[in-house]
Order: C-alpha cells, then sequence, then structure tokens
C-alpha cells in the first residue's frame, strides 16, 4: 500500500486533525477503517469516490467484515445514483457483505442534512462541516462527541429506508 507512512503518523492520536482536502480525507479514513473492530457508521451524499472507492478502503472494510459475524458497517446515503452510474467498487462489496454491510436512503425528512461523517468503534470520528467539501476534522479518539453523532445517525437510520439501487439482483 503506497499510503502506509502517511497512515502509520495518525494511528494512535487523540488530537484533532484538521482536514481540507480530499487526500486527506482517504488517507485518514483507511488509518481509522483499518483499525475499527466492530462497527463504522458513514453519512455521506454519495460515498465520494475519491474517498472510498479506492482499494485500501474496501480491502479495510472486507477485513473488518469478514473478521467477525458480529461487525456492522452502516452507511446512509442521500444519493446511490452517482455510485451506480459511475461504477463504485464498493458497491460489489456492499451486495456481496450482506450481512455486514447495510446503506439506507435518507429519509425526506433529513434530506437537507448537509454535513458528512464516520464514526470508527464509537470512539473514531471524522467530521465534515459541509458535505460536498474536505473541510472539517478527524480524531482517533473522541468518544462523547461520536456519541452525539451516533445519536444522530440513529435517529436517521431509524427514518430511513434500504437503498433499492444497490441490492444484488436475484435472477
Amino acid at each position: 500500500m503506497k499510503s502506509d507512512n502517511k497512515i502509520s503518523k495518525f494511528k494512535k492520536t487523540d488530537n484533532d486533525i484538521s482536514l481540507a482536502h480530499r487526500q486527506e480525507v482517504k488517507i485518514i479514513n483507511i488509518a481509522l477503517t483499518q483499525q475499527a473492530t466492530r462497527s463504522i457508521d458513514i453519512i455521506s451524499r454519495h460515498l465520494d469516490p475519491g474517498v472510498f472507492d479506492t482499494p485500501d478502503f474496501i480491502d479495510a472494510v472486507k477485513q473488518l467484515s469478514i473478521s467477525s459475524k458480529f461487525t456492522k458497517v452502516r452507511i446512509l446515503l442521500s444519493d446511490s445514483d452517482p455510485m451506480t452510474k459511475n461504477g463504485h467498487r464498493f458497491i460489489e462489496l456492499i451486495q456481496q457483505l450482506t450481512s455486514s454491510i447495510e446503506v439506507r436512503k435518507i429519509s425526506e425528512e433529513y434530506k437537507s442534512y448537509n454535513e458528512a461523517f464516520c464514526l470508527y468503534d464509537g470512539k473514531g470520528v471524522i467530521y465534515l462541516r459541509y458535505a460536498d467539501r474536505y473541510d472539517g476534522f478527524a480524531n482517533f479518539d473522541r468518544p462523547r462527541l461520536v456519541t452525539e453523532l451516533s445519536n444522530f445517525f440513529n435517529e436517521v437510520w431509524e427514518h430511513s429506508v434500504p437503498d433499492s439501487n444497490l441490492r444484488r439482483l436475484h435472477i
């Protein structure tokens, strides 16, 4: 993996890491995913391919998903059309690992929510102030903030429905 050196410098810090560029978000997302052992919750517009459609991220999610039958990866999307139209590689993994990866479409009631975040094992977080920009921060150990964001995520999750665009078609 090319980004190993960059990723290792971020591991196990409890300081906020300022984010301003896609590459920073991508690298830290991979590092946090590689460290996760139980769960990842993601709320995003369309799973930005520059961050989520990368071999390192997909491999890390796959390893997490097959590591335990109790692992959960939950994803809330505003719009999965860009993923299906542009051939996002994560779709295949979603369809293969249906027992551990679930995707829901954000309900109309929450469509105006314009932030994005990823939560890892109840303590790690990437938070972007605007869903379409890379302005935000990451932290490998902010359990109090992750609990607050997790409560919001769960509320939106309960009001959302499975995304039919990403289901496997059994023919």
